[in-house]
């Protein structure tokens, strides 16, 4: 891998340059050593990426060829790939992405990748600021194509990568945790000024509303709850619940029970921390 310079959870994408380098052995070639042959008028395997997406090619498509009739072919391609992104633990998650290299037209008997581990790998520092890439492993493996009934073998290159969060911690979850904690200013207001009570509750209820809508295009839409879709929510039953407290407490006294608002106030002064202290242990400390 020569470069990688976007990981993009909404397509589902990944961007980078990536070094292709097939050998194989073709005697027919023997007496053109030293000759560089244009690919489409040899033989070749046919490798494909079997992952979608638009890749363009900096090379031109001609193969070396070496003593013996070894053929090399090196290629670079640059573009975006189709990925699969496991979103449940965003945004403390790892992802493990896989691009696959695929001979189309020929089966196992005839085309065998093995790995060149000489090759594989990745440049020591690459062109991405979000995430932390980790080993690169080259593999090979076989897949059993439905349609011709036959078994093809298959280059899988696996790419580990941890997201750094800081950016996540400090422009989202901090300011999140910033608007649950003014819903509980209320506590310490007395009922008597309900205006002031439902001011800052409507307040906190709106500001949240808003903070939601900015973080909507962070992920694609999914069928499943992420880590901080689970804080998000949390936290906006809890902002919900400080309002109706506080129209609670402001009907109470209405109804003249003022030492009982002041016990109800006292409670939520506790209760409502806990709570936030546990969503906060449940979304993001207690990562399986």
């Amino acid at each position: 891998m020569v470069d990688l310079t976007e990981i993009n959870d909404v397509r589902q994408t990944l961007t980078g340059d990536f070094a292709v380098r097939l050998n194989w052995i073709d005697s027919r070639l023997s007496q053109f050593e030293g000759c560089e042959i244009d690919l489409d008028k040899v033989w070749s395997p046919s490798v494909a990426f079997l992952n979608s997406g638009r890749l363009f090619t900096s090379r031109p498509r001609e193969v070396e060829i070496g003593p013996g009739g070894q053929v090399t072919y090196l290629q670079r391609y640059y573009g975006s790939l189709a990925s699969y992104h496991n979103l449940r633990d965003f945004p403390f998650d790892k992802q493990k992405f896989v691009i696959s290299l695929f001979p189309i037209e020929a089966p196992e008997d005839e085309v065998r990748l093995v790995v060149d581990e000489g090759f594989t790998g990745r440049r020591d520092v690459l062109n991405i600021s979000d995430w932390k890439i980790g080993s690169v492993i080259g593999r090979a493996e076989r897949q059993k194509a439905r349609a011709f009934d036959k078994f093809h073998s298959r280059f899988d290159f696996e790419i580990n990568a941890h997201r750094i969060t800081s950016y996540y911690l400090w422009k989202v979850i901090l300011p999140l945790c910033l608007i649950v904690a003014m819903s509980w200013c209320v506590f310490w207001i007395s009922p008597v000024h309900l205006n002031a009570q439902i001011g800052l509750s409507a307040t906190s209820v709106l500001t949240l509303i808003a903070f939601i809508f900015a973080t909507t295009n962070m992920v694609p839409e999914l069928s499943y709850f992420t880590r901080l879709d689970l804080f998000i929510i949390g936290s906006t039953i809890l902002v919900f619940l400080a309002l109706l407290q506080s129209i609670t407490t402001s009907y109470l006294v209405s109804r003249h029970k003022e030492n009982l608002t002041i016990r109800i106030d006292k409670v939520c002064r506790l209760a409502f921390p806990l709570a936030f202290a546990a969503l906060v242990l449940v979304a993001f400390i207690a990562i399986g």
